[in-house]
């Protein structure tokens, strides 16, 4: 599956309406920081949901929490959002990562937002 095409397609689509307040207010970020767990939820749902992926979060160099996928049967990574580190030269927070589950059954109102505007792409 094509993973970079959608993932490029999803930063496509995000916008500060997206974030939550304390995502807007920092002065130095990368258009990606702050919609990992939306990112990640949407990307979820579109390619499987709980029969392939697990949910996974960890804390990163600044305190604060990462989620990102991984598929079940691979091992595979899907990180929609990892740029937010690399891009400042740091690596995200895969060796401290513990699986998680998102917060509802279907989308949340920001993934479904991320999910509706993909949509609109095609």
């Amino acid at each position: 599956m094509a993973f970079s095409r959608i993932i490029s397609d999803i930063h496509s689509v995000l916008t500060d309406d997206l974030l939550k307040p304390e995502y807007r207010k920092m002065e130095e970020r990368h258009l990606t920081t702050g919609h990992c767990y939306a990112s990640s939820e949407a990307l979820f749902h579109l390619f499987g949901g709980k029969a392939v992926w697990s949910a996974y979060c960890g804390r990163d160099h600044t305190g604060g929490t990462h989620w990102w996928l991984k598929n079940k049967l691979t091992g595979i990574i899907l990180d929609p959002t990892s740029e937010q580190y690399t891009y400042f030269g740091h690596t995200p927070p895969y060796s401290n990562g513990k699986p998680c589950a998102f917060l509802t059954r279907q989308p949340s109102k920001r993934a479904k937002e991320i999910l509706n505007r993909l949509a609109s792409l095609i």
